[in-house]
């Protein structure tokens, strides 16, 4: 086994990318939302993630440290938790 090899069983496996808020992110198959927030450039203290599966939505709110395994292609928004601005 390379040094390659088990740097990737160490992060999650061969990386995939998906999109966050419409950009294209590579992340690790075997992650954490709060790491897919993290690589898109997203303050994990401040957001949650949120996988969209057709018309469904998957919420990871209060759930950032759960292991959970992506796929290639697959479509995540982030959702501030801060408050909401009225005009």
């Amino acid at each position: 086994m390379t040094t390659a090899d088990i740097q990737q069983q160490e992060t999650g496996g061969k990386p995939v990318t998906v999109t966050v808020d419409g950009e294209p992110v590579e992340v690790p198959k075997r992650t954490t939302p709060n790491a897919v927030l993290g690589l898109a450039g997203i303050d994990a203290a401040t957001h949650y993630l949120v996988r969209i599966t057709g018309r469904h939505q998957h919420s990871f709110a209060d759930r950032g440290e759960e292991e959970i395994t992506v796929h290639e292609r697959e479509t995540f928004v982030s959702v501030s938790t801060g408050p909401t601005p009225t005009a």
